[in-house]
């Protein structure tokens, strides 16, 4: 069965922030260290992207659950 997005949980948007800004934010800061050839600089980048895109990514999800567009009905079960 397909779940839309105004079945998540709250919980499961800010996991799925959380997650993905890990990622994210190592890919960044190891660009950041390779350009700048200084770990402290990658460090600075991590300790301000992180919190200030993983905000920005939570909001912006939920600004995208109140959107209609594109979310298909559940099909009827008979």
């Amino acid at each position: 069965m397909r779940r839309g997005m105004d079945t998540y949980s709250r919980r499961r948007v800010l996991a799925k922030t959380f997650a993905w800004r890990i990622v994210a934010t190592l890919t960044g800061a190891a660009i950041a260290g390779l350009i700048t050839g200084e770990i402290e600089t990658a460090g600075w980048f991590i300790l301000i992207e992180f919190p200030l895109k993983m905000a920005f990514y939570y909001f912006h999800e939920r600004v995208w659950e109140r959107v209609k567009w594109g979310v298909e009905d559940e099909p009827a079960e008979d």
